[in-house]
């Protein structure tokens, strides 16, 4: 069976993205400034998509450390999203759920994992918020 090319776009892969509290994270203004390599995604029409290696575990079960996650800045987010955010202290980052709370002047970071409990931000903290459109799994 071949696979149809056509249809994969370049999406830039950025430097891994922490499935914890946020941490530090360089990326020039941009995400997609910051790329290391690419990965082709089929069906990803956002030319400012951008993708992340997932590290730590709360994000399990469902991302595991090694995953690959490509974000769109076009997609609309709603409640129970998967996101990567960035927040304005020191360019933090982290990728998790989100819940808007007290008419969007909140936002609560949910982790996956049960272990850990959820962190909750001012929107106005927030700098960036892209919507996880596609789940590259590792095979281990």
């Amino acid at each position: 069976m071949t696979l149809d090319t056509s249809s994969l776009q370049p999406v830039p892969l950025i430097n891994s993205v922490v499935a914890g509290y946020p941490t530090a994270f360089t990326d020039l203004d941009r995400p997609t400034s910051a790329s290391v390599d690419y990965v082709d995604c089929p069906d990803v029409r956002d030319p400012q998509a951008f993708a992340a290696r997932v590290v730590g575990d709360l994000m399990l079960p469902e991302y595991k450390k090694g995953d690959v996650i490509v974000f769109s800045p076009e997609a609309d987010i709603n409640d129970d999203d998967d996101c990567f955010v960035r927040l304005e202290s020191e360019h933090e980052s982290t990728f998790k759920r989100v819940f808007f709370e007290s008419r969007r002047r909140k936002i609560r970071l949910q982790p996956l994992n049960p272990k850990f409990p959820p962190h909750t931000v001012e929107s106005k903290r927030v700098t960036g918020m892209y919507k996880a459109v596609t789940h590259i799994k590792t095979i281990a």
